[in-house]
């Protein structure tokens, strides 16, 4: 009965057909993905667009073989069968491989070794429609393998069982479901080849085309857990963004920086009303710049960062008039996390200039390069050295604004002292995350 299976032409179409549509259906789902430009997808993209041409190419087989005047779509038919049929462990072999790099730093050398191997039998066999070689095509126009046509299905089982050796290799790095999945792609067309002595080509064909459903399963499962995954880290990094914002906040509003001001305020009332209303004034707009941007997730233009800075500059220099806070401003298109520019400015002059015989000079500075947007606070003071950095956890605020930066808009933030030769303050802002 089943060595009747072979004269019935529509039904091995009939079935070809449905696999066709079933792998057009994955392929529309996957190509509509929102994770289909992970490797591992766009490898598995590939891999039911060879699986859908290889499918195409054994209908015409099945339709022309054995009509003699149908010979040139008969080698057609073959020569897209074949050539694609070896594109499909090809692609396979590059798609476990990206998924286990999901995992796990993995070589691409089975990949490789693979598409070689696949290739070189491909071109073997696609050239044998033109020499006879593995197979002819004889006269009724019907193709007859010759007795070295059983090297290629040694091949063709050999691919399989180095692909199910690869899979259990790696095993321990996969879920028991994951590896059990990934098998199917071999163990199913291995379990369908026997019927290859009396029925052809189409239950492998079927059987690839089943273990492609359970492949897609895997994938659609993996994307599900890296997006909640992702979600999650969102999440934390959101929940962090909003600490480092208070924390950043209250270590701007220091109680001495607040007595001192008031101090100073009160004095000037006395002996300078109109220099005392212009201080309260300043001080109010400081205050107000920081506790409005205590909920600001948002990223904020560099002239509004630059204008709070400006209200706390306006402060010192009333307080210490013998110290210059200088503007060079050569760029004012950019966004930048809040609070990130007037810390370091604070910084400068509480650590820099306070501990001079004679008040300095912080310069704040803003340019471009190809790149980036860039801005510098650099000051004359007494420096430091550098490797009191190492313990973040006595300089909150320089972590802080690290984070944001990075966070925010994959900005960076480098700080170059010496003692004796002042500090600089650079945060690099790259041209291409700032604008999205």
């Amino acid at each position: 009965m089943i060595s009747m299976l072979n004269e019935m032409i529509e039904l091995n179409v009939g079935l070809l057909c449905f696999a066709i549509l079933i792998n057009i259906f994955l392929l529309g789902g996957a190509l509509t993905d929102e994770g289909r430009n992970k490797p591992f997808m766009q490898n598995f993209i590939r891999l039911m667009f060879a699986n859908i041409f290889m499918l195409t190419g054994e209908v015409l087989i099945w339709l022309t073989d054995g009509v003699p005047g149908r010979v040139v779509l008969l080698k057609t038919g073959f020569v897209l069968s074949c050539g694609c049929g070896y594109l499909v462990p090809i692609c396979f072999a590059y798609c476990l491989v990206s998924f286990l790099r999901e995992k796990k730093k993995v070589s691409w050398k089975f990949a490789h070794a693979i598409a070689v191997s696949c290739a070189v039998s491909a071109v073997l066999n696609i050239m044998s429609v033109y020499n006879g070689t593995l197979f002819y095509i004889d006269a009724t126009g019907t193709f007859t393998y010759t007795d070295l046509y059983m090297i290629v299905n040694l091949f063709d089982l050999s691919i399989i069982f180095t692909q199910i050796i690869y899979v259990l290799k790696y095993r321990k790095t996969l879920t028991r479901r994951g590896t059990f999945i990934l098998l199917t792609f071999s163990i199913f067309p291995l379990a369908a080849m026997p019927l290859q002595l009396f029925w052809d080509t189409t239950p492998k064909c079927m059987a690839t085309t089943m273990s492609l459903i359970a492949l897609y399963m895997l994938f659609q499962g993996e994307l599900t857990r890296q997006l909640a995954e992702k979600k999650k880290e969102l999440a934390e990094k959101e929940r962090q963004l909003g600490e480092s914002r208070i924390a950043t906040m209250i270590s701007q509003i220091q109680p001495h920086f607040i007595y001192n001001t008031l101090g100073t305020i009160e004095q000037l009332c006395l002996e300078q009303p109109e220099r005392a209303s212009k201080l309260v004034h300043d001080f109010s707009l400081y205050l107000r710049g920081n506790f409005s941007q205590i909920d600001n997730a948002a990223l904020i233009g560099i002239s509004r960062e630059l204008e709070h800075v400006r209200h706390y500059a306006d402060i010192e220099q009333t307080r210490f008039p013998d110290m210059t806070i200088r503007f060079d401003l050569h760029s004012s298109e950019f966004l930048l996390p809040a609070l990130t520019i007037q810390p370091l400015v604070e910084n400068a002059i509480k650590h820099g200039l306070m501990k001079l015989e004679s008040r300095g000079t912080v310069t704040i500075r803003t340019f471009e390069t190809d790149g980036h947007y860039c801005v510098s606070v650099v000051d004359d003071g007494v420096g430091f050295d550098q490797s009191v950095l190492r313990d973040e956890t006595k300089h909150i605020g320089i972590r802080n604004i690290r984070g944001r930066l990075e966070a925010m808009c994959n900005g960076t933030l480098m700080i170059d002292s010496a003692p004796g030769k002042g500090t600089t303050a650079l945060i690099r802002i790259p041209k291409e995350d700032e604008d999205k």
